[in-house]
């Protein structure tokens, strides 16, 4: 998820074709960006995520 919202990171393109499974993100038209469920998981700007899933 941090790939698809920190500008200094490269997108994983397989990672945000997983992601879009899940329902984390959505296909753009210059790539991936996260849904509002794909937000909701993510902390801070460079911090781990939120969810209780590990």
């Amino acid at each position: 998820m941090l790939d698809l919202v920190d500008p200094d990171r490269t997108e994983d393109r397989a990672r945000s074709a997983r992601l879009m499974v899940l329902g984390l993100a959505e296909r753009t038209g210059r790539g991936h960006r996260p849904t509002i469920a794909g937000w909701n998981l993510l902390g801070d700007r460079g911090r781990a995520f939120r969810s209780d899933q590990g």
